[in-house]
């Protein structure tokens, strides 16, 4: 499922929390975060694990996330062991609001109880109604690609903010991201002019509680 652009693979099962989401593997569980503690955190990101093979009560966590305006435990609500590590998080590069329940897993544990898992997560019409919850709660709103930056341009003229903008994406690695933030009711036409003449790309605009938001990214 999908809720304010956040993605919640219906096949998955999930903490109580909506922060972790479980899948079996290899007479296991595979264990990633959400796109709802992904945007909560946001860049620069931080992922630390606990060693492969460490045992772990139940409600405690295996790992943690950190960035400078957040910090979270990740917590398993039954006993397990740690098997494996998923090596592509430890650089704690690329993660995207996809490849987080892709190639950017964080572990594979092995309950104590094989029988914990579907006891103490949630599946189905529960999850859906959590993650509901959650985003609503928190007032996330999840776009196509994790921003590098973000520009509040409340009260400014567009041309003023584009401007800006091309100077925030100048010298900038390709596909650096920014969230825009705008009130001005110009800007989703402008966005495309500007797309056109910078060859940089627009790839979510949406209008929220009367203001643009738009992602930019370093073509």
């Amino acid at each position: 499922m999908e809720t304010e652009g956040c993605i919640f693979p219906e096949e998955l099962r999930y903490t109580a929390d909506m922060n972790l989401w479980l899948a079996p593997k290899e007479g296991g569980w595979r264990v990633g975060m959400t796109s709802a503690l992904l945007w909560t955190a946001g860049k620069p990101l931080r992922v630390s694990m606990k060693e492969r093979g460490s045992t772990v009560e139940a409600g405690k966590s295996i790992g943690s996330v950190e960035s400078p305006r957040f910090f979270d435990t990740m917590r398993v609500p039954f006993a397990c062991t740690i098997e494996e590590l998923n090596g592509n998080v430890a650089s704690h590069g690329g993660l995207t609001p996809r490849s987080i329940y892709q190639s950017h897993w964080l572990a594979r544990v092995s309950p104590v109880d094989a029988t914990a898992v579907e006891e103490y997560t949630l599946g189905g019409e529960a999850a859906r109604k959590a993650a509901l919850e959650k985003v609503a709660a928190l007032r996330i709103h999840c776009f196509s690609e994790l921003p590098d930056a973000e520009m509040v341009e409340i009260g400014s003229e567009c041309s003023a903010v584009l401007s800006r903008l091309s100077g925030l994406m100048e010298n900038r690695e390709k596909g650096f991201a920014v969230h825009l933030v705008t009130d001005d009711i110009t800007s989703p036409i402008e966005m495309v002019r500007w797309a056109d003449e910078t060859g940089n790309r627009v790839t979510d605009t949406r209008k929220i509680d009367g203001v643009y938001h738009f992602l930019a990214l370093k073509a």
